[in-house]
């Protein structure tokens, strides 16, 4: 079921200034990845859950927003028994490292991801203008912030984050969401291959889009389809847009 995985190379790019991204959410069938006022909801069945967590084993990084942070409070380790990936013992997995993107340094210190039953302490990247204070308290508890520079629109610049990943040995990324970050990276044109499970549900006019301005989209070549359970995973490459 999950051979198509293993077809996948999340490590080559043609830039050796950034790694390989990957980007991939589950949506409903109305393009909704989460409900309203971005409360979380379980889109994916138990088969492409799995899909997902057999990725962010095969990737050094793992990003999302602040926003995810603060609605789902995640983990973002591995959760996979012996068996799961193909001649290794669960034992062995390495789990990637959590990146948060948070401009205005709002991680809370009793995040999961800061405990101390945490695999790995995130990387914080925000702004040049931060709470000082805020980012003693986090490298205390373990975190390590990163200070990047803003774009022309005033959002965390997203090749600086790359190559600044680049330089701490990060080889591949995986970008998870939430949705302003979905629609900053697929803009961005930094994506090398999107994911993008797709669940037999409605979740209605309320629930927040995967992405928020379709305009920006790129348009996607190499597209596969994959049947997990009672989903369908699309795999695909966005196209370069031309200059």
């Amino acid at each position: 079921m999950y051979s198509f995985l293993d077809n996948q190379t999340f490590t080559i790019k043609g830039s050796t200034n950034a790694p390989f991204v990957t980007l991939t959410f589950a949506q409903s069938l109305d393009g909704k990845i989460a409900g309203s006022q971005g409360r979380q909801l379980i889109l994916s069945g138990a088969e492409s859950m799995k899909a997902t967590h057999i990725l962010r084993a095969r990737h050094d990084a793992i990003l999302v927003g602040i926003g995810t942070v603060l609605n789902d409070d995640p983990r973002l380790s591995v959760r996979l028994s012996s068996g799961d990936l193909a001649g290794q013992d669960s034992s062995t997995i390495q789990h990637p490292q959590p990146v948060i993107l948070d401009s205005g340094l709002r991680f809370p210190t009793n995040a999961k991801l800061l405990l101390p039953t945490s695999p790995t302490r995130p990387w914080i990247f925000t702004r040049r203008e931060h709470d000082t204070e805020k980012k003693k308290q986090l490298e205390v508890l373990g975190a390590r912030v990163f200070i990047i520079d803003e774009d022309t629109e005033g959002h965390l610049d997203l090749q600086h984050l790359l190559r600044v990943l680049k330089e701490q040995s990060i080889e591949s990324l995986m970008v998870e969401g939430g949705a302003n970050v979905i629609s900053t990276f697929l803009a961005s044109g930094l994506v090398d291959l999107v994911l993008i499970t797709i669940a037999p549900v409605y979740v209605g006019l309320d629930g927040v889009s995967a992405v928020q301005n379709a305009e920006v989209a790129p348009m996607f070549g190499s597209i596969t389809y994959h049947t997990l359970g009672r989903d369908i995973m699309m795999v695909a490459k966005p196209q370069k847009q031309k200059p």
